[in-house]
């Protein structure tokens, strides 16, 4: 096992979360020739960057061009990931990033704020979101914040792993689009792998395909908003827009990657639509806002009501977790009989402390890259939580007097 190293990214098309490779084969399967727009947003106003990060991050986007998957890499997707056609891996195997073309981005260097927009067809363009956030944040923290090192920062993801797994916890490194940069989420994957694996909890993988290869564990993976997003958008229905999605998702994996996603329109309009059919289909529903143990009690109370045993079912857990809150909904989830996994991202690879007053945190910073229209189609997301609402201000008023007029409006 090579150690941690300092990468020049992109340095694999493989340094990537496993879900947008799944996703790119169903968009491929279901809606080739859509026409997108992703579009940059910085949620923390104070978060500027200078002239010289711009220019790095500039120049690194412009290397996207000489990515290409190799040989060695291809066939570890092909004996890793059963549920990889071989029509997408063919596809795949052919893969080249535009960025010229694709990737519009700028800086405001009056007020240090940066724009970025990508257009392109989804299935081209779906790719560029995870490596695009994983490089700003680099930007950021090379250029601009650098009050801060790497000081004990193994030992501290040891501690954070080994606590996890004695407290039964099964979790999963999320950290690629939230890291401070790869050489912090290859010091963190190195640290898990001493987490012992025959505890009450363990480590089931990473999202990160590069470092899944590299350590021996499993890729581990789900859907993004973007997939409920853009079928919502495209046909035109926000009230079945979860149903579309998750028959589209199914018809193209046949149950393997199976947990829904819950929150893109509200979790009331997604379970008016998680019917006992699909909930029969799927192994379980993964929380990504709002309160994890309102959500315990109302997927035990929803499982319940179309006649699924809950204890069957799994709950993945995504938002803003670290070790106690991890915990703390595990013992929740045991007390209706629920399972639960976790997928644990900024805490694992963005916790840091200020080099110059080690008593302080330094802050990660909070951005995201959101779909923002599918031919011409504004695209939406209402979270369970307001301030993560994204998309167009007309659009997501339509969308809520939609959902609102259906009764699946949570207020």
């Amino acid at each position: 096992m090579s150690p941690h190293i300092e990468q020049e990214s992109p340095a694999s098309i493989l340094d990537q979360d496993l879900y947008k490779f799944c996703m790119q084969q169903a968009i491929l399967e279901h809606y080739p020739n859509v026409v997108v727009e992703y579009g940059f947003v910085n949620r923390d106003p104070s978060t500027r960057f200078s002239k010289a990060s711009f220019e790095w991050l500039r120049a690194r986007v412009m290397g996207f061009s000489a990515l290409a998957i190799k040989d060695d890499e291809l066939e570890y997707l092909r004996s890793t990931c059963p549920y990889l056609s071989s029509a997408y891996l063919e596809y795949l195997s052919a893969f080249r990033f535009n960025p010229e073309e694709e990737v519009a981005c700028s800086l405001d260097e009056a007020t240090g704020e940066l724009h970025l927009r990508i257009n392109g067809r989804w299935s081209q363009v779906i790719l560029y979101e995870v490596p695009l956030l994983s490089l700003i944040s680099e930007a950021y923290f090379k250029f601009v914040d650098t009050d801060w090192n790497y000081d004990r920062q193994r030992e501290h993801i040891v501690q954070k792993g080994k606590k996890l797994a004695a407290a039964g916890c099964r979790f999963a490194e999320f950290g690629t689009r939230r890291r401070r940069n790869f050489k912090t989420q290859d010091i963190v994957m190195s640290g898990l792998m001493e987490v012992p694996r025959d505890g009450p909890g363990l480590v089931t993988g990473t999202s990160n395909m590069y470092l899944a290869r590299k350590y021996g564990v499993s890729p581990v993976g789900t859907v993004g908003h973007e997939w409920t997003m853009g079928i919502a958008a495209l046909e035109g229905t926000y009230e079945n827009g979860n149903s579309l999605a998750l028959k589209k998702w199914h018809s193209t994996f046949n149950g393997s990657l199976g947990i829904a996603l819950t929150d893109t329109f509200g979790t009331k309009a997604f379970f008016a639509n998680f019917d006992h059919d699909l909930a029969s289909k799927y192994a379980g529903v993964r929380h990504d806002s709002g309160d994890p143990f309102a959500f315990i009690e109302s997927v035990h109370s929803h499982y319940r009501s179309i006649g699924i045993d809950p204890a069957t079912k799994v709950i993945v857990f995504s938002d803003g977790l670290d070790p106690d809150s991890a915990i703390a909904i595990k013992s929740h989830c045991e007390k209706f009989g629920l399972s639960c996994s976790f997928g644990i991202g900024t805490n694992f690879t963005n916790d840091f402390k200020c080099a110059s007053d080690p008593s302080q945190k330094s802050k990660a910073v909070n951005i995201v890259i959101k779909l923002f229209r599918c031919n011409d189609r504004h695209c939406v997301k209402l979270s369970d939580v307001k301030s993560k609402h994204t998309g167009n201000l007309d659009e997501v008023k339509r969308a809520q007097s939609e959902l609102s007029l259906s009764g699946l409006l949570v207020e």
